[in-house]
């Protein structure tokens, strides 16, 4: 499988590739679709070839690209069950923080920032996730898995091979410890854990986290094993 980072202001979307099948993993923001497509292009995909994309979760800088990608080339969207009815209304929801940047942050997002920053073209949903799916159909060796934290209707994908491709529940950014990996919005921490312990069980290998670069899982496993 070949994996292509499509990268967006401040967000990733990655593709991959397989057996000439198309495979894409979040949209990017509503505003930065042409990057996503121009991404898709340089990866020499046309969005026709898309056999599916997959939604993490429906936060706006996750579900931007999407109603395009389905309106204009019909590609099938795959979300879990609680974000469907985001997807289908545009409907507007920041996570909780986790710690005080992340709660300055969403409180800002929920009340001085423009509610037409997070506005996106709706779309509805092919495929309802309840707790996991194979995507062999598609033509991928991987499972879409119900991993909550971030959100609680997050989902990852995670390939045979040990390639993670976890939305929010697992990113990349400048800070100390933990919060290297650890989202600082989400529905709970100790679901956070339990859901990186889980797909580390189930044979995560590298991580291509939504934000930020890619990672080694076993960094996650370090972190877990810090707090045990």
């Amino acid at each position: 499988m070949n994996i292509f980072r499509v990268r967006m202001p401040r967000v990733n979307a990655w593709l991959a590739e397989s057996g000439g099948r198309w495979l894409l993993v979040d949209s990017g923001k509503p505003k930065t679709t042409g990057a996503l497509l121009g991404g898709i292009a340089a990866a020499g995909c046309a969005p026709e070839d898309i056999s599916l994309l997959i939604i993490s979760h429906a936060h706006y800088d996750h579900v931007g690209g999407a109603g395009r990608l389905k309106r204009e080339a019909g590609v099938p969207i795959a979300i879990h069950k609680s974000e469907a009815d985001l997807l289908r209304t545009g409907g507007f929801k920041i996570s909780d923080g986790l710690n005080g940047l992340g709660r300055v942050r969403a409180f800002l997002g929920r009340h001085v920032a423009p509610r037409r920053m997070f506005a996106f073209e709706p779309a509805e949903p092919d495929i309802i996730i309840d707790d996991e799916r194979r995507v062999d159909d598609f033509g991928f060796a991987a499972t879409i898995i119900h991993s909550p934290g971030h959100s609680m209707g997050s989902i990852s994908l995670l390939t045979d091979d040990g390639d993670l491709f976890p939305g929010d529940l697992a990113i990349t950014q400048p800070l100390p410890g933990v919060w290297a990996h650890m989202p600082i919005y989400g529905s709970s921490i100790q679901d956070i854990r339990r859901s990186w312990r889980a797909l580390l069980e189930r044979g995560a290998k590298h991580v291509y986290p939504s934000h930020g670069s890619d990672f080694p899982a076993k960094e996650l496993e370090a972190l877990l094993d810090s707090r045990t």
